[in-house]
């Protein structure tokens, strides 16, 4: 696992960053574990900006879609 900051869990599912510092700015890089695995997430996600952080209830809503894609 990279270098990455746990913000928050949700159903066992981690959100995790990692900054991409550069001297004029600031990107930051969204990740999804769980135990200890990286998540493959659809491209929603990945396209949530890359200049703040998710809030909890938009990383369940990316959970929720996941778990019902699995189980369908």
């Amino acid at each position: 696992m990279r270098g990455t900051d746990l913000m928050f869990s949700y159903n066992d599912y981690q959100y995790r960053t990692w900054e991409d510092r550069e001297e004029d700015n600031c990107k930051i890089f969204h990740e999804c574990y769980k135990d200890g695995v990286r998540i493959v997430m659809p491209s929603d996600f990945y396209n949530h900006s890359p200049y703040s952080y998710m809030d909890r209830a938009e990383f369940a809503r990316h959970i929720q879609t996941v778990e019902v894609f699995v189980q369908g």
